[in-house]
């Protein structure tokens, strides 16, 4: 009985070093910070981003700073709307997919 205890606090130890280890690689702050590009006109930014959904262009969007210090952050891909009419951006090679909210997106590049 005893030694299954044992094993079990070796095991939670262990599980909980590799949970803090696994969180550390997200909370650490990002090495490279996005050059911060001017924010466009929001007549120009829907124009360019209903350009790049009909050419389906791929495409890097510079998001406003929301939950990073000041920061603003860019992701790349293809952009689609789903069925509900939501504004996604796909990035096959990475394997991800964004929702795009409209108001926080700053700047729009075709790459």
């Amino acid at each position: 009985m005893q030694n299954q205890q044992s094993n079990l606090k070796l095991i939670s130890k262990n599980l909980h070093a590799s949970y803090r280890q696994f969180m550390d690689d997200f909370t650490a702050a990002p090495t490279i910070v996005a050059p911060l590009l001017p924010t466009m006109p929001a007549f120009q930014r829907d124009l360019f981003l209903k350009q790049a959904h009909d050419q389906q262009y791929h495409v890097m969007l510079q998001m406003q700073p929301q939950l990073t210090e000041a920061h603003p952050y860019n992701i790349h891909g293809v952009l689609k709307y789903l069925a509900s009419g939501q504004l996604v951006l796909v990035n096959h090679q990475l394997h991800l997919t964004h929702l795009v909210n409209l108001a926080a997106v700053r700047y729009v590049k075709r790459v």
